[in-house]
């Protein structure tokens, strides 16, 4: 069981990384970021707890440096930027060393040399989707001695794009599980979420979810037993609140069965990186449905 959700873990974080590329400069390999494609691309990443900037223009790749000479920046990347912008009348004079002046200054440029360029900055269009879900869970992360199952019912807001970070998404989360027979134990949570999508299809999707923070709120009923005496049995009534941060992992599916609608099967809190289970096997299977807001 643990090799496989290991292997889950390491592709999701393997496709975190997925937006970098490794390029070579000067000898040395380089893991960078695009933020700007076009006639002349902006690349960055932070190296070392520095921020590193390079442009490119048919795989010929530049650091844009700022060093520091007599007290002074020189500001080589300035001349830099002139040497590979000289074809068109733009002016290096108030660009400074941040991503943002960068990508205004690129995207000025690429805009003069191709009418079809986008400015990637306008390309973030938001979407969201609404889900309902059911199932049952036993709770792994309390105390559940007797590893009851128990009916939960739930809602999420997924935020998401479809023209930029295709594979990612966010969500707030509700459920509440209630009660059992046997486990007189019920619980409202709201939490914060990550979703990576490893198979992105138009109509199907195989996706990790993580759950960052979770904020409980929970009712319990249990029995102190007298061994010596039942008639001094008393029972305990526990309502308290508490804010966790799991970093849970669980996976899940969602099939296209409208046009703007997916059918849900998720398998939840598989594994903690942050929370002890009670031993028991993880037990914890939603089916919903979403759609598209």
């Amino acid at each position: 069981m643990k090799p496989f959700f290991t292997l889950l873990i390491a592709l999701f974080l393997f496709n975190l990384s997925n937006a970098q590329e490794n390029y070579s400069y000067q000898g040395k390999e380089y893991s960078l970021i695009k933020t700007v494609d076009g006639e002349l691309d902006l690349l960055y990443n932070i190296i070392d707890g520095e921020y590193r900037y390079f442009i490119s223009r048919n795989e010929n790749l530049e650091e844009l440096i700022n060093t520091k000479e007599n007290g002074k920046y020189a500001e080589q990347y300035k001349t830099t930027l002139q040497t590979f912008t000289n074809d068109e009348n733009i002016s290096t004079q108030r660009v400074n060393l941040t991503l943002s002046s960068l990508q205004e200054f690129i995207i000025t440029y690429n805009t003069l040399k191709d009418d079809d360029f986008e400015d990637p900055r306008k390309q973030i269009s938001v979407n969201s989707r609404l889900g309902f879900f059911g199932g049952i869970t036993n709770l792994v992360y309390t105390a559940n001695p007797g590893n009851e199952t128990a009916p939960l019912l739930g809602a999420e807001w997924e935020i998401y794009s479809d023209e930029t970070l295709k594979r990612h998404s966010a969500f707030v989360q509700f459920r509440y599980v209630f009660e059992s027979e046997e486990y007189k134990y019920s619980e409202a949570q709201i939490s914060l979420n990550y979703r990576f999508k490893i198979i992105n299809l138009s109509d199907f999707h195989f996706y990790v979810d993580t759950e960052f923070i979770n904020l409980n709120f929970y009712n319990e009923n249990y029995i102190i037993i007298d061994t010596e005496n039942p008639l001094n049995n008393e029972e305990i009534n526990r309502k308290d609140s508490e804010l966790n941060f799991p970093i849970s992992f669980g996976a899940g599916v969602a099939y296209k069965i409208t046009p703007h609608g997916f059918l849900t099967f998720s398998y939840n809190d598989v594994v903690s990186l942050a929370e002890d289970t009670n031993g028991e096997f993880p037990i914890d299977f939603t089916l919903g449905y979403k759609f598209k807001m």
